[in-house]
């Protein structure tokens, strides 16, 4: 297991390793050089059923005996799995598992094996949340049992992995494990490249001969296939092999995913505040517009008798920019100037005039409001008969109408975010439109997904309320947790940037109230200050609540 410095051609060693597979396995693999541009350490061995290629040049014989070791683990522990209608992500986190499981099997039967592949193992635990560094690290986790990482995902796996050796002799062991850490990382929209996927360690080959891409799968013998967990549903049109003829079916949701993203729109640039160095990454993130969905707006015959009473509540409430009076007949207290000149007046011995005093009138309704929903995939979480999102909605629909009613200027819309280049900007009403049938419409096609990227959003709003031609302008936020993005390990960065948008439209005159439906109370405070949180103890009291808080914000 000597290793060779510099490179070290296969057709030099192919003797050696051919007598090495032979000792090991009792086979004579037949070997081809597997040729490629670039560097020769990115290539990653591949087989079949008839030949093992490995790369025409390589940095080291303990490599090269590594690589043939693992594909000989494959041979004689791994059998193809049909992978048909298996998102990419599937296929490899189940390869990496089948990976670890051969070896493991491998070890029990020559433990020296350990020996030769463990050097290769050298990823150590990091905050990282790219989709190669979590799957490099899972492979370490996997391949020794006293590796500590820290992050829930890897860990979790490890735990899994571990907790019953004897289930490793079952091949669906990869399929059922697999699937279910498959299905947790799909969670957090990682993005992940499938074509330019690279398989680490680097002995391990690319994980081709675990698959048949162009053989339908069979029937399933029982309900309880591993396959069936995490197999989509066929696309329109398509017969269900299992069950007869074809079945019409709703569209697959990559679909409405694909055609959501031809209608984002670019809208805006902001800064990012960087805490670490104190200041602002300019351009660092970008806004883009997308219309919700139009769905039939929401009618709940049971919330006419709340509406008639937030509609009384709003149009009562007091939302006018003070007019001060002076030098009236009457009044609240006394016009100090006008009292002065009155006395100086009738010191000269002319008539004093009586108007002295002054009081406050309110002309018109002088507020510019907009509420912001957070829309991210955490408001998908159930509460009651719905999800956190449909009461958002339902509180809104409530608030919208009432201030429609009472001629109010206000506009709203909910965010969400896919990483920096992608905050999602949901306009249902903007300030210049009527909240009429298609802007609840807007509001009720309104679905959770993603992450809560705040401060961007914030400072969209603050860009949109500046324009707006009123004394006071507000910006009423509601949501369920924090800042969090798939791009930003740090938790405290988003925070960080989130207290800077707050303090920034504070300088400019908007206010910013945030209503908490959950999450850290200290973490909001932090980044709204602790006047300006209003936290909901019981979420199903939201649409009660927020008209309420409106009236008292704006009183």
């Amino acid at each position: 297991m000597d290793g060779v410095d510099g490179l070290i051609a296969l057709a030099d060693v192919e003797r050696r390793l051919r007598a090495y597979g032979t000792a090991l396995w009792g086979v004579d693999p037949p070997l081809r050089p597997l040729v490629g541009e670039g560097d020769p350490a990115a290539l990653r061995p591949c087989f079949d059923a008839d030949l093992v290629r490995l790369p025409a040049v390589w940095p080291s014989l303990a490599l090269y005996r590594a690589a043939l070791a693992h594909v000989g683990a494959h041979r004689m522990f791994s059998r193809p799995l049909p992978a048909k209608g298996l998102k990419p992500l599937l296929t490899i986190v189940v390869s990496l598992v089948e990976d670890a499981r051969v070896e493991h099997l491998a070890m029990r039967r020559l433990p020296g094996l350990r020996r030769l592949w463990a050097p290769f193992h050298r990823v150590e635990p990091s905050p990282s949340l790219m989709a190669a560094d979590l799957l490099e690290r899972l492979a370490r986790a996997l391949f020794d049992a006293g590796y500590r990482d820290g992050n829930a995902w890897v860990d979790k796996g490890q735990r899994l992995f571990f907790e019953r050796p004897e289930r490793w002799e079952n091949p669906n062991f990869s399929l059922a494990l697999g699937g279910d850490l498959a299905g947790d990382l799909g969670k957090t929209r990682v993005q992940i490249n499938a074509r330019g996927h690279r398989v680490d360690p680097a002995y391990r080959d690319d994980n081709g001969g675990l698959w048949l891409y162009d053989t339908p799968p069979e029937p399933p013998r029982d309900a309880d296939d591993p396959l069936e967990a995490v197999r989509p549903e066929p696309m329109e049109g398509e017969g269900n092999r299992r069950n007869g003829p074809p079945q019409a079916l709703p569209a697959p949701a990559p679909l409405a995913a694909a055609a959501e993203t031809t209608a984002l729109r670019p809208v805006a640039r902001y800064p990012e505040w960087d805490h670490r160095i104190g200041l602002h990454r300019p351009g660092f993130v970008q806004v883009v517009e997308c219309e919700p969905e139009h769905q039939p707006p929401m009618d709940v015959p049971a919330d006419h008798r709340l509406a008639g009473r937030v509609r009384a509540l709003i149009r009562h409430a007091v939302v006018a920019r003070p007019e001060r009076l002076r030098r009236q007949r009457e009044g609240d207290a006394l016009d100090l100037d006008a009292c002065i000149a009155a006395t100086a007046a009738r010191r000269h011995g002319h008539a004093p005039d009586m108007r002295v005093y002054r009081r406050v009138r309110r002309r018109g309704r002088d507020l510019s409001v907009l509420l912001l929903l957070d829309a991210s995939h955490s408001t998908k979480d159930p509460v009651g008969d719905g999800t956190v999102l449909d009461l958002e909605r339902r509180s809104a629909d409530l608030l919208a109408g009432a201030l429609a009613a009472a001629g109010d200027r206000f506009a709203l819309a909910a965010f969400r975010s896919d990483g920096r280049e992608a905050v999602h900007w949901l306009p249902v009403k903007r300030f210049a439109e009527h909240y009429d049938a298609a802007a609840r419409g807007r509001l009720a096609g309104l679905d959770g997904r993603w992450s809560t990227r705040m401060g961007a959003a914030i400072r969209h709003a603050g860009t949109t309320l500046a324009a707006q031609p009123t004394l006071r302008r507000l910006l009423l936020l509601v949501t369920d947790g924090e800042p969090s993005d798939i791009d930003c390990p740090d938790p405290r960065h988003l925070v960080e940037d989130a207290r800077k948008a707050v303090r920034e439209l504070a300088g400019r005159g908007i206010d910013v109230v945030c209503v908490a439906l959950g999450g850290d109370a200290r973490t909001h405070h932090r980044i709204f200050g602790r006047r300006n949180v209003l936290p909901v103890d019981r979420v199903e009291r939201l649409p009660e609540i927020l008209p309420t808080v409106y009236v008292r914000l704006t009183g």
